[in-house]
């Protein structure tokens, strides 16, 4: 009886192995499978496994294919098949790779498995083939980032658009269009920052400015930069305006912080600001922002009493005083004057009555 069934798994085997050798591999699975459990204590295990995998692979049954070749190389490493088993593991995730603008986990699962190969085998002839695969998935990958990134773009989520472009630069430092996301950065900051609300427009228009910085850096041939300036010329007038504008929509008491931004603004880029005409305008914003502080400080010890109020004249005629030696000529200095006179006869008063 055990003769018997012996007789019949030798029959089994050898009509497997000629079908596989006639590549009739959907009649050799099946039989395969039923073998192995059978064969794990023969000699011919090792042959065996490696049919059944090939075939599966051969068939196209990718997943299957590779579950079982990276498991031959677990249980046979030392077999003359372990080399190709470990390579057609990551053929296996490779054949399974979808085109760019679907989903890639398989792509970066290949990009691993033939990392590992190159590491186990580095002498290997199949290096060579692994490294043109491994460019070929990556830029897949490059692709589907950057997919992402334009279709955030054209649904006008510029934030994310922005974040998205730089993404894929830190990821893929290499990618042939590094000017090209560059440019999108700049590009998706400006649009982002012109939509912004009042609050957020001057930080968010700082950053449209140090990526054309960076751009123009990296690339100062470009022809994109003729366009870029002009979102960098914009950019630079609109950090000052928009802290400008901004104080003059919050609390009196913290309407000076903002003011002062104003100015600082200016300091920082208002000589980059080329256009004559609208360099002039933010310099007097900004001598406006410094007389700013001065009236709200007098406004705010109107509406005070005792200390309080004495506080108060005091930092106005304070701050006129700052003003006066910054913008002696200013067109507000009339104004400050007579502000500051206001300020001095009432401190005079409060300090008379005790």
């Amino acid at each position: 009886f055990p003769v018997t069934i012996f007789t019949d798994v030798n029959y089994k085997y050898k009509k497997a192995v000629e079908y596989y050798n006639k590549k009739r591999y959907y009649q050799a699975i099946p039989i395969f499978e039923e073998l192995i459990g059978l064969f794990k204590a023969d000699k011919r295990a090792e042959d065996l496994y490696y049919y059944y995998a090939n075939a599966e692979f051969l068939q196209k049954n990718y997943i299957i294919a590779g579950y079982h070749f990276r498991r031959f190389t677990e249980i046979f490493p030392e077999s003359k098949y372990t080399e190709e088993c470990l390579f057609k593991w990551a053929e296996s995730y490779a054949k399974q790779s979808s085109d760019f603008d679907l989903e890639q986990e398989n792509t970066a699962s290949a990009i691993d498995a033939y990392q590992i190969f190159i590491n186990a085998y580095p002498n290997s002839e199949r290096v060579k083939d692994c490294n043109v695969k491994i460019d070929q998935l990556r830029r897949k990958l490059e692709l589907k980032s950057l997919s992402i990134a334009q279709l955030y773009y054209k649904t006008q989520n510029y934030r994310a658009a922005a974040l998205s472009f730089k993404q894929t630069l830190q990821e893929f430092p290499d990618i042939d269009e590094a000017a090209e996301l560059h440019y999108m950065i700049v590009k998706s900051y400006i649009k982002f920052a012109q939509l912004s609300i009042p609050s957020k427009k001057s930080e968010r228009f700082k950053e449209v400015i140090k990526e054309y910085e960076y751009f123009k850096g990296r690339f100062p041939e470009s022809p994109k930069l003729t366009e870029l300036k002009k979102y960098y010329e914009l950019a630079k007038s609109e950090v000052i305006k928009g802290y400008y504008e901004w104080a003059g929509t919050v609390r009196l008491e913290e309407r000076e912080f903002y003011y002062s931004e104003t100015f600082r603004a200016w300091k920082n880029y208002g000589h980059l600001i080329e256009d004559e005409k609208t360099r002039n305008e933010m310099k007097e914003l900004a001598e406006q922002a410094e007389f700013m502080i001065i009236r709200n400080q007098y406004v705010m010890a109107e509406s005070s009493s005792g200390d309080t109020k004495k506080t108060r004249l005091l930092a106005t005629i304070d701050k006129y005083q700052k003003f006066i030696d910054k913008f002696a000529g200013s067109k507000f200095k009339f104004q400050a004057e007579k502000i500051y006179i206001k300020a001095t006869e009432q401190l005079k008063k409060q300090i008379s009555n005790g």
